[in-house]
Formats: structure tokens, C-alpha cells, sequence
């Protein structure tokens, strides 16, 4: 089957020649979706497409097959990233996400995944971590006490944008091991995604 053209990605704003794609498989329903948006919305030179979850297929090996599904479809230029977006909760055992890593950066994609979830991410845009933070619970505690309140189907992006880069400065102090899959105690990789945003966008 031949494959479509990268251009029909791309919005009337983008420059079809040289914008860069970004492609984002998520667990998630919202709050990922929403958040990325935000990038697309600075420059004509990056397009973030993300892939939810539909029909409550989340489990990593879903998110795996909905990336790849879609990559065979279009005929994408070098320079274009995949991205798995995946949180450590306790909907997801290690055992999945060891079946399903080492198959994604095999076949070139990169991951972003959080330990326990993406809210970890949103809440270190304005605070480092507490000892009491343990789960995702507490996270949207976190967020609700910061922000007056916390919607993850309606995020005020406005609210996040002026402290990225002090959630990525945050998110690194905590990855004491950047080569490893996943962080294996608290923190988050979505700020690898961010910074690779950040410097196709010429931010970094």
C-alpha cells in the first residue's frame, strides 16, 4: 500500500517543506493531548500530533501497536520523532513495560514515561517533590492545592507554559539514571520529550 504524504499532518500554518513532526503515543485521554498542544500553538516549524487511547486500550503494548499503525501510514521524513508516552501505576506492572521497551527503541522510538503518572510532570512546572508524594492521588492533591483546582480533561495550559523550563531543570535533579527506561523511584522522562521539542523549536 503506498503510504500518504507527511504534508496531510501538517496544518495550513506549518511550513509543509521543513516542519518537524512529532508523533505521541499516550495511555492517556487528556491531560497529555492537551499539554503538547501548547508547542504546536509557538511555532510553524513543529507539528505535535498525539495518539490517545481510544476504546480503553491503554496498556503499553496497545500504545506500542497504535504508534506503529500509525508510522505505516504516512511516509515520514528522518528528522520526525515517535514518542511513547507511558505512566508506572498501578495499572501498569514493570513486567509490561520490560515487554514493550526494548521493542519500541528497537524500532527507533523514544520514551517518555513517568513513575506514577503524567501529573508528576505538571506538578514540577511549580514545586520540587514532597516526601508524602507517593501516588497519583497525591499528585492531583498536589496540583488541586497549587492551582486552586485540577481538571485533567480541561487543563489551563496558560498556567504551565511561563515554567517549563523549571519543570525540565526539576524532572533532571531527579533522574539519577537518564539510561534507564523508566525512572525506577519518583520522577519522569516526559522532560526529554520537552527539551526535544524545545530545540527543534530553538528554545533550549
Amino acid at each position: 500500500m503506498r503510504k500518504i504524504n507527511r504534508t496531510k499532518l501538517l496544518d495550513r500554518e506549518h511550513d509543509r517543506r521543513s516542519a518537524k513532526l512529532f508523533v505521541i503515543a499516550t495511555e492517556d485521554k487528556n491531560a497529555g493531548e492537551q499539554y503538547f498542544e501548547m508547542f504546536a500553538r509557538i511555532s510553524s516549524q513543529v507539528k505535535v500530533k498525539i495518539l490517545p487511547t481510544e476504546d480503553d486500550q491503554s496498556a503499553p503494548q496497545y500504545v506500542l501497536e497504535r504508534l506503529d499503525k500509525f508510522k505505516d501510514l504516512y511516509d515520514f521524513n528522518e528528522e520526525d520523532e515517535f514518542w511513547l508516552l507511558l505512566d508506572v501505576d498501578r495499572w501498569v506492572k514493570p513486567s509490561q513495560l520490560i515487554a514493550v521497551c526494548p521493542e519500541a527503541r528497537q524500532k527507533g522510538y523514544q520514551l517518555a514515561i513517568s513513575n506514577p503518572c503524567f501529573e508528576i510532570w505538571l506538578c514540577l512546572h511549580f514545586q520540587d517533590l514532597k516526601l508524602q508524594d507517593r501516588t497519583c492521588k497525591h499528585f492531583d492533591a498536589r496540583l488541586r492545592k497549587i492551582l486552586g483546582s485540577y481538571n485533567k480533561s480541561n487543563l489551563v495550559i496558560d498556567l504551565y507554559k511561563p515554567n517549563v523550563q523549571d519543570a525540565i531543570e526539576r524532572s533532571r535533579k531527579l533522574d539519577l539514571s537518564s539510561s534507564e527506561y523508566w525512572p525506577s523511584t519518583l520522577g519522569t522522562h516526559v522532560y526529554k520529550l520537552v527539551e526535544s521539542i524545545l530545540k527543534s523549536l530553538d528554545m533550549t
